[in-house]
């Protein structure tokens, strides 16, 4: 995670935290297990309930890396490939590209320089790859969704736990040393849900959809220069039309 990610992080949760200690709160107030069971326990309960095995390994392995943003773009890069992938087919032929489509890790690349080896048609290589980039999408989408579901339950789980503390609470009106724990997991239950919710898990399921459509656009922009090698575009139109994807500072 990278430091300014981190800050934004750190400011919110100091924000909740002093503000409660600048009221003559108790630090050890905010802690309460019983509350934190019943919201991480519950929002977890209801993300398994509704999501896919694949789906949910696919959105934590999303999860790990989505903090770590202001990291170089691959656009750039696979621009500056793409053109000399187009100088190179012009000069040597499509067979070329084979010790490339080889060494590629990446599916859909591989995919897309293999397809230009085989010497299929632009249109053909277009729908081909148009087809594999919706399946990604859809797939990605909603392997994020889960942590867009964590922030919808979460703060039902903590109404949950407010409402389970007043139950407690009602239940032992005739003993007042019991009623400070039933009311305390009835707010810190709350604050729990609201919290996690607003200060990590919609923030966290933004930042995945950001990421996604990110990548989306860079697909599209592949799928663009493999179907301008494909017809044997020259590399400076190749160039410019690769240009119009990269953002500028």
């Amino acid at each position: 995670m990278r430091s300014p990610i981190r800050l934004a992080m750190v400011l919110g949760l100091l924000a909740i935290v002093g503000g409660h200690l600048l009221d003559g709160g108790n630090l050890f107030a905010l802690f309460h297990a019983t509350a934190l069971l019943i919201v991480v326990g519950g929002t977890a309960s209801a993300v398994l309930l509704q999501t896919p095995a694949h789906s949910l390994r696919r959105g934590l392995a999303l999860s790990r890396d989505a903090f770590d943003d202001d990291a170089p773009s691959d656009v750039a890069p696979a621009v500056e490939t793409l053109v000399e992938f187009s100088r190179m087919t012009r000069r040597d032929g499509f067979l070329a590209l084979e010790p490339y489509a080889q060494a590629e890790t990446d599916t859909f690349r591989r995919r897309g320089l293999e397809l230009l080896i085989d010497g299929v048609e632009p249109d053909e290589l277009r729908s081909t790859l148009e087809i594999d980039l919706a399946t990604y999408e859809m797939s990605e989408r909603q392997a994020g969704r889960i942590w867009e579901s964590a922030g919808a339950y979460a703060p039902t789980m903590g109404i949950v736990g407010a409402v389970m503390g007043l139950i407690h609470t009602m239940q032992n009106l005739a003993q007042p040393a019991d009623l400070g724990n039933g009311i305390a997991v009835a707010f810190v239950a709350t604050l729990y849900g609201v919290g996690a919710a607003n200060l990590i898990l919609l923030p966290l399921a933004n930042r995945i959809k950001m990421r996604i459509v990110a990548e989306v656009q860079l697909r599209r922009m592949l799928i663009e220069g493999y179907c301008a090698i494909a017809a044997g575009s020259h590399p400076n139109v190749v160039d410019r039309r690769m240009r119009g994807y990269l953002v500028e500072a």
